[in-house]
């Protein structure tokens, strides 16, 4: 995944949700069998989260959704590699029409293939994200935990529930085996 997008913990993990809710979603649930809901339900921790988001296919929904949408699904890096093979033999061809024509620079040059490139765009504050109203839904109905205050810019699309963020403040656990 992208490596300058890269942040640990439980807000890490609300940033891509809140960005990525639907596909993180659906893919979790098409890959591994976890439903994503099971972190705010206290069954899994936010770094176990992250590390199966952070191990999904190149041809899943999140790694397309992050390259740029739903046309870079299906690209994986063999399809890089074929789209690559092409322009490869476009430029070859290129050199060879070229140095056969009386005058070389009227040979136009050949379009690379297209490629999904990621795209910086962001949801507008507000936007519809479906993975958060299943949250709201679910925390907000029938006198479910109290939803803490937000703490992030994401506030107006997402909030996490008190329960979540006492597991996020409470101090690191010492490591399970002592190397001496």
């Amino acid at each position: 995944m992208d490596g300058a997008r890269r942040a640990g913990g439980s807000r890490g993990l609300i940033r891509l949700l809140d960005e990525h809710g639907a596909e993180i979603t659906a893919d979790l649930r098409r890959f591994y069998g976890v439903d994503v809901l099971d972190w705010f339900r206290g069954r899994h921790s936010a770094r176990y989260v992250l590390a199966l988001i952070g191990t999904l296919p190149d041809d899943s929904a999140t790694v397309a959704a992050m390259r740029g949408g739903r046309e870079a699904l299906g690209w994986d890096a063999g399809t890089y590699v074929l789209a690559d093979l092409v322009d490869a033999v476009q430029a070859l061809t290129h050199v060879q029409v070229a140095k056969a024509a009386k005058n070389p620079r009227s040979v136009e040059r050949p379009k690379p293939y297209p490629r999904p490139y990621a795209k910086k765009s962001r949801r507008p504050t507000g936007a519809s994200n479906p993975f958060s109203a299943a949250l709201q839904r679910e925390v907000g109905e029938g006198g479910g935990p109290a939803v803490a205050e937000p703490l992030s810019p994401h506030a107006e699309t997402f909030r996490l529930p008190a329960a979540v963020l006492a597991r996020s403040a409470a101090p690191e656990r010492p490591a399970p085996v002592r190397l001496t």
